[in-house]
């Protein structure tokens, strides 16, 4: 299969750095979300407002007000000693404890019971139904949902809030509640230290019995096991523990010594080696002198042996003596060997004796410390029984006398005054309300949706977003026909758009690494975009600076050029394929093909007609090598193709082609398809140049930060060019 040289990009002079990824924010972009939609805040505001004002209900004015109560870190006593039930405020969690009292239905049920009728008909009045007298909600129900406690954070400062109806209610109702929560507590106070004042004494009664007990025990314990002399004998018991260690030490060695001889010996007697080599034999006895005297002695037949012969006097005397030593030394060895195995026996037997004995008297030892141990712990038991009774004595003792002071400790700092302003929602309150919300929905609708929207919109959102280089922004064409659009630059229809399609060129040329002749494919991700004008113009401009250029329609599901340059129908790419596909040889004639001159150095392949079958054709393509055939008689080559997300056809064909051109519009399709889309491209091998950003509208040219080519309207061109000329 033909395909096009593939060039890997690489770092030359011209080409642009890689955009950074990433998620561009700036004053601008936040402006330009804002402007684009503004007005959906702006309706959601006002439709917001005059609800606030329209469907706000009356409300039945509230009265607030607080009071402030003081918890002192340290009660005021006469004596320096704690009391029992401790009012004292050292800590969050103590602070916390009183918060919990002051909501808890006790503390509720104690005010409440404190009430005067005149008092309940005061803060009941505002809530009577004059209608129903008998449905007026009880002073629980009233006080209950209305107090509110709340901590200043760092101090152990607590207030006492209450809304109600009645100004003057509202704040004796406060004021109430902080001095029944002083009168609360020292009553809750006195009451925990009479009946602390009887538990203790019961306790230390109880204490002083368990001390009683613990003293006989001890007493006892050391009469019966003599605990005077115990650490005594424990010292003498360990000292003998050491000393039959090192004589088990000593007799282990000794049994070694004499295993290893006997061992030898069993050795030298089974290979048939003389004992008298192992020197503890050598030296045993008088087998020494033997040794010595059988040497003389068979010194002394070597010498008769020269005079006599064997029957002689002398030489059988000689060995009658020889025979007399040997018996004797063989006697002596086997005495020495008996005695080494004995002395043997002896060792292993003192071994075991001493490792009894060892046995016998570490159990004493540990009998003397389990004694010992159990007589600590019974004055252990002893000292902290007697500790305890003291301690509970003490605490007795101080707390008699603290049972005859008061604790103060709570004070109200702040009294409650009478509010003179409701604190419930007014007109001026529901106004504010209503402004800040319409404020936020103003802006923050827009902003919200703007950052919800993942569509490409601007320069950042192609070279941060799809980390792509943007190649140019072409305006909207609304002004020109269908059949203007695809022709603006060689026709001349508008300056602005011609300069726009200038620039791409430029970028073009600058960004490719690919030599004449090439093939450049036009592609997009969805239907719309832009592509198949975006082709025309860029082969009308490739053909303005010299280069003979070939625009190829390539989208056989549904062709377009043929419409824009009045190609007749029929005739084309596709009907050349039918006959000639299979024909590997078949030459390229422009004529027969179909190829009509659209102007100096600008040609164009329609696709002749639609197909539903146009992978198929796309491999006929490339059975008969066409455009590497085509190549020959061109320099450039644009083909246009189906959108890339939507159809295969463009993969397909970024086989003949070595690089890409990618069209997308102007906020139409979102980023994560087009780098989706893109990604495929890339690993099919084709160079994506860059994308032209089309169809943005003129009042967004600017805003969108997008100033290059074409962002200026025709007159200004025109303008300059007319003063160019006049000069």
């Amino acid at each position: 299969m033909a395909k096009a040289n593939k060039v890997q990009p690489s770092s030359k002079r011209g080409e642009s750095a890689a955009p950074k990824p990433g998620f561009s924010l700036s004053p601008r972009s936040i402006l330009n979300m804002f402007l684009e939609r503004w007005w959906i805040g702006l309706i959601a505001s006002v439709v917001v407002v005059a609800a606030f004002f329209i469907f706000q209900p009356k409300q039945v004015p509230l009265y607030y007000t607080e009071t402030k109560l003081l918890f002192e870190a340290k009660s005021k006593k006469i004596l320096n000693i704690a009391t029992v039930v401790d009012d004292t405020t050292s800590s969050t969690i103590d602070l916390n404890t009183h918060l919990a009292r002051l909501n808890s239905d006790r503390f509720y049920d104690y005010v409440q019971q404190s009430l005067t009728p005149k008092e309940i008909e005061l803060i009941q009045a505002p809530y009577r139904d004059p209608q129903n007298p008998s449905a007026t909600p009880p002073v629980r129900a009233i006080l209950r949902p209305a107090i509110h406690m709340r901590e200043d954070k760092g101090t152990t400062i607590v207030h006492i809030g209450v809304e109600l109806r009645d100004p003057e209610a509202a704040a004796f109702a406060a004021n109430l509640f902080a001095q029944k929560y002083i009168f609360f507590m020292q009553d809750y106070s006195l009451t925990g230290t009479n009946s602390a004042i009887l538990w203790l004494r019961q306790l230390a009664e109880e204490q002083r019995a368990e001390l009683e007990s613990a003293t006989h025990a001890m007493q006892d314990f050391r009469e019966k096991h003599s605990m005077s002399s115990v650490g005594e004998t424990i010292n003498i018991v360990s000292e003998k523990i050491k000393s039959l260690g090192t004589q088990i030490v000593t007799a282990e060695t000794t049994q070694t010594s004499y295993r290893t001889l006997i061992d030898a010996i069993d050795r030298y007697q089974k290979s048939g080696r003389d004992l008298m080599e192992i020197d503890q034999i050598s030296s045993y006895g008088n087998l020494t002198a033997l040794r010595a005297d059988l040497q003389n002695l068979k010194a002394e037949r070597v010498i008769l042996s020269d005079r006599y012969l064997e029957d002689h006097p002398k030489m059988k005397d000689n060995q009658l003596q020889i025979d007399s030593v040997q018996t004797r030394m063989k006697a002596n060895l086997q005495l020495a060997v008996e005695e080494i195995r004995s002395r043997y026996t002896m060792a292993v037997q003192t071994e075991k004796q001493l490792r009894e004995e060892y046995a016998k008297t570490e159990k004493q030892l540990n009998d003397l410390d389990k004694m010992n141990d159990t007589y600590k712990f019974l004055q252990d038991d002893y000292a902290t029984k007697n500790s305890a009774l003291n301690e509970t004595q003490k605490r007795l003792q101080e707390i008699t006398t603290v049972s005859q002071q008061t604790n103060d400790n709570i004070r109200i700092l702040d009294t409650a005054s009478v509010p003179s302003l409701p604190s419930n929602a007014t007109p001026k309150q529901t106004a504010i309300e209503a402004a800040a919300c319409g404020v936020f929905l103003l802006f923050g609708l827009p902003l919200g949706l703007g950052f919800l929207d993942s569509r490409v919109k601007s320069p950042s959102d192609v070279e941060s977003g799809l980390e792509q280089t943007l190649l140019g922004g072409i305006k909207t064409m609304k002004k020109l026909s269908e059949t203007e659009r695809p022709n603006v630059f060689r026709l001349g229809k508008d300056d602005s758009l011609s300069e726009a399609y200038r620039g791409v060129f430029s970028e073009i040329e600058i960004r490719s690494v690919v030599p004449f002749p090439k093939r450049l494919m036009v592609t997009s991700s969805v239907p719309s975009e832009g592509k198949s004008l975006t082709a025309s113009n860029l082969a009308a401009v490739f053909a303005a600076h010299g280069r003979k250029t070939l625009l190829v329609d390539c989208d056989f599901r549904r062709p377009t050029l043929r419409r824009y340059f009045g190609a007749t129908a029929g005739i084309g790419l596709l009907p050349w394929l039918r006959e000639n596909a299979h024909r590997p040889d078949v030459q390229v004639d422009t004529h027969k093909m179909g190829i009509m001159n659209i102007g100096p150095a600008f040609d164009l392949l329609p696709a002749g007609d639609a197909i539903k079958n146009p992978t198929e054709i796309i491999d006929q393509i490339a059975s008969c090598d066409l455009f590497n055939k085509l190549s020959k008689h061109y320099d450039l080559i644009v083909i246009d193709t189906p959108p890339s997300a939507v159809f295969p056809d463009a993969l397909l064909l970024s086989r003949f082609c070595s690089e890409m051109v990618y069209v997308c519009r102007f906020k139409t399709v979102r980023k994560a398809l087009i780098k989706k889309t893109l990604a495929k491209f890339m690993d099919s091998g084709i160079g994506v140049i860059g994308v032209v950003l089309n169809c943005v509208p003129s009042s967004s040219v600017r805003n969108y930060g997008y100033d290059g080519y074409g962002s200026y309207n025709s007159e200004y061109y025109r303008s300059y060019q007319t003063e160019k000329v006049a000069s």
